[in-house]
């Protein structure tokens, strides 16, 4: 598959630079207020922002009903998109009355009446969410990726600013929900500004059905998921109390800014494409195995690199005082990995109309993590030792889904692995030389060790893959410039 002949490749990685950059920009400042709360508060009170940030992934999850990911797998049809707006504002509603009045329960999980508020508080995101929710599908369905860059800029920069203002003036956790809220009053305002679509007057229970009847399936899916990726935050929160969930919580925030986020960004912009391949099965097939190569080639070098250096990161950025998250953020980054090999796989069967694969084997992963979580806390009892387990548990699934979408695209073990190897081996190869280097460094100061590791880590990387892998990053090169430019 040749560059020249890929003008799908060029919009999908043009989509997926305008969001990355539209997200991380903004991003920027919303981990700079994580780096100011965790200055500013106690273990103890970051757990309090960890409650939070449990709630945080519930509500974007439950938001919609996946209304919205129907909306783009169907046909062009305005009276859905009426029906799917008033559809999503009603389910959000419906969902801030009782997320305000079950807001007890949750602090009586936790035993921490701190997390009631902050649930109550943050159940406004459900109405403000869903106001720009589908003026948001409607780019990404027209993959209008460029456009979006504004409204995402926008709540990502309102998020992270009014988040470090508050927690400057004392607020403590509550500066996250506070620019998590007005993030949402600020993206819904734009997108209404940006997309000249208005909603009418209409609405049709046919089409709600055929709306919800795809979007359920992968709504509970994303529900699951939401349980699975909150699972050890739960449990940590409920049998080790606020200061363990804050240790964790911080430790997962870096991994999963720089990997998770990134494989989400990407997800977002692939999905609408692969729905309009779909039945085009070769071209498929290639594109499944060109989006596997690429992401891992950004995914993998960031989350090892990410474990090897984590104990001069959380010295330099953290202090002293979070030593502790150390040994758990290796173990989370080498997760992360794992999840971004098969991340991709999720919006084969999305795109194909088969979500019930993602729900049964998000099942599978339920029987397998859950128990795997308490026994990590009750038998062994260190924090780390969760992580770990979430790493031996996503590699089972892991196998389990890349075998699945190879069968489902005729793809062989072989090709999975060629598209794989190229980061892989660099990225193991980088491990081995930064954690060479830091051996003698021990004594210095932190953010010696940190600079050294970073500048040796990406020398050993992209040295590593012009020697053995030439053709893969001369061919990422031409598919980035012909990305940016413009024809």
């Amino acid at each position: 598959m040749t560059i020249e002949s890929k003008p799908t490749t060029k919009r999908a990685v043009r989509g997926v630079m305008w969001t990355y950059a539209s997200y991380y920009s903004g991003k920027l400042l919303v981990f700079l207020s994580t780096v100011v709360l965790a200055r500013l508060l106690s273990q103890d009170d970051f757990g309090v922002a960890g409650y939070a940030l449990i709630i945080i992934n519930s509500l974007n999850v439950l938001g919609s009903l996946g209304v919205g990911q129907a909306l783009i797998y169907r046909r062009k049809d305005p009276r859905a998109t009426d029906t799917a707006f008033w559809l999503g504002l009603s389910i959000s509603l419906v969902l801030f009355a009782l997320t305000w009045l079950f807001a007890p329960w949750v602090g009586a999980f936790f035993e921490d009446p701190r997390a009631i508020p902050v649930t109550r508080a943050l159940s406004f995101s459900f109405p403000l969410f869903s106001l720009g929710y589908i003026h948001d599908i409607l780019l990404r369905k027209e993959l209008s990726f460029k456009s979006k860059f504004i409204p995402d800029l926008s709540k990502s920069l309102a998020k992270g600013f009014f988040s470090i203002l508050f927690a400057f003036l004392g607020h403590g956790a509550w500066s996250l929900i506070y620019g998590q809220l007005i993030g949402e009053v600020v993206a819904s305002i734009v997108y209404w500004v940006v997309v000249p679509w208005r909603p009418s007057f209409y609405f049709s229970r046919d089409l709600a059905k055929k709306l919800l009847s795809f979007g359920l399936n992968i709504v509970a899916v994303n529900s699951l998921s939401v349980l699975l990726n909150n699972a050890d935050a739960l449990f940590i929160g409920r049998f080790m109390g606020a200061a363990a969930l804050g240790v964790y919580t911080l430790a997962f925030r870096i991994p999963d800014m720089l990997v998770m986020q990134f494989n989400a960004l990407v997800s977002k912009v692939i999905f609408p494409f692969y729905a309009k391949m779909r039945e085009d099965t070769d071209n498929f097939k290639r594109g499944f195995l060109y989006t596997t190569k690429y992401t891992t080639l950004a995914t993998l070098p960031m989350g090892v690199g990410v474990a090897v250096v984590s104990r001069p990161l959380i010295l330099t950025l953290f202090s002293e005082k979070w030593a502790e998250a150390i040994p758990v953020m290796q173990a989370l980054a080498i997760y992360t990995v794992v999840i971004s090999l098969v991340y991709n796989a999720g919006d084969v069967y999305k795109a194909q109309g088969r979500p019930e694969i993602l729900t049964r084997l998000t099942f599978v992963e339920a029987a397998l993590l859950l128990p795997a979580l308490y026994l990590a806390i009750t038998v062994d009892g260190r924090i780390a030792t969760i992580g770990w387990a979430r790493v031996f548990v996503a590699f089972v699934i892991t196998t389990l889904d890349l075998f699945i979408a190879g069968r489902m695209l005729e793809v062989s073990f072989s090709d999975l692995s060629k598209a794989i190897s190229p980061g892989l081996g660099a990225a193991s190869f980088m491990a081995l030389v930064v954690s060479l280097f830091l051996i003698p460094l021990q004594e210095i100061a932190p953010i010696v060790q940190l600079s050294v590791g970073v500048c040796v880590g990406a020398i050993a990387y992209l040295g590593s893959l012009w020697v053995f892998h030439r053709e893969v990053v001369l061919d990422a090169l031409g598919i980035l410039k012909k990305a940016m430019v413009r024809r």
